[in-house]
């Protein structure tokens, strides 16, 4: 009995700390070194931590292990404390027929290994005021300028990235954002109750081996979101970074991204089996009525469409 006793506190020391390490990560993951590139993954799955919560907590309750019940326990409320807000459904304004709304929408055309022909009569089909590409490859350029033209006759593209919009294009400039070349772009739309700047953006990949140009990238353009006085901001694309991203996470202290219509956590790449969001829309000066993320086309990513209501 005693060496059934002693195996079961054993168990329940080993549970608890397990617990314990999981609730650290999820309350500062920032805090936990770069080792090896491993944070780059690890922030990534982040919102996954609930499953070995989970299997935690079901291992402690069969074996009656008493602290590793308690602290197993105390992570699913942290886990819930820090992404349940952020999965409940999005409580839009109600809507206005004076309401100045923008749609925008966001997509990673996966370059030639992609459909562009079939994502662009699905974009069509949307018809948002506001489209956002990225991985533009040479070969199908011409054809989805011609495709687009009628609908948006207003666009501007920067190498790989381009953004189209039914609303006059007042502005635009190329960005590299430390790059080295131009993959992004910021441009003044004049849009329904007054400008609205956006940022379009493909961030360079981000891998184990290496992700200090997608870390600069990101840095740059939080530094110049950070100095525009812009009271309206759209900026979207693929930012290659998880939300909880420590590059992306200063970003989300400027501008705001919405919620999911549905709720969840609007996971979009890989499309087969989504389980990190790489793809965002995030404003500052506007109530999201909307925001989903949907297949569209033949990319490796699902697209991010949003209907944003002026506030500002």
């Amino acid at each position: 009995m005693a060496r059934r006793t002693g195996s079961r506190r054993r168990i329940g020391v080993l549970i608890a700390v397990l617990a314990a390490v999981l609730i650290a990560a999820l309350g500062a993951p920032a805090r936990f070194p770069d080792l090896f590139g491993l944070a780059l993954p690890f922030e990534a799955i982040l919102p996954w931590l609930g499953a070995p919560i989970a299997l935690l907590l079901i291992a402690a309750l069969a074996r009656r292990a008493w602290l590793g019940i308690l602290v197993s326990l105390l992570a699913v409320v942290v886990w819930s404390f820090v992404f349940v807000p952020r999965i409940m459904p999005l409580n839009p304004p109600s809507a206005s027929e004076v309401d100045a709304t923008v749609t925008v929408l966001s997509q990673n055309l996966q370059g030639a290994a992609g459909d562009p022909a079939t994502t662009t009569q699905a974009v069509l089909d949307r018809a948002p005021d506001l489209l956002a590409l990225q991985e533009i490859d040479g070969e199908s350029r011409d054809a989805l300028d011609a495709a687009l033209l009628e609908a948006y006759p207003y666009a501007e593209r920067a190498s790989t990235v381009g953004l189209w919009s039914t609303y006059p294009i007042l502005e635009s400039e190329p960005l590299d954002l430390g790059l080295g070349w131009k993959r992004a772009l910021r441009a003044v739309v004049a849009t329904p109750g007054g400008d609205t700047t956006v940022y379009v953006v493909h961030a360079a990949s981000a891998r184990l081996q290496g992700h200090e140009q997608r870390d600069q990238m990101l840095t740059q353009l939080t530094e110049q979101i950070q100095a525009d006085g812009s009271p309206r901001i759209i900026a979207l694309g693929d930012f290659n970074a998880g939300t909880d991203d420590r590059s992306f996470v200063p970003l989300t202290d400027l501008l705001v991204e919405p919620r999911q219509t549905a709720g969840g956590f609007g996971f979009s790449w890989p499309a087969a089996f989504p389980f990190v969001r790489l793809d965002h829309v995030l404003e500052r000066g506007f109530d999201a009525r909307s925001m989903e993320t949907i297949p569209l086309g033949g990319s490796d990513h699902l697209a991010v469409t949003a209907e944003l209501v002026l506030t500002q």
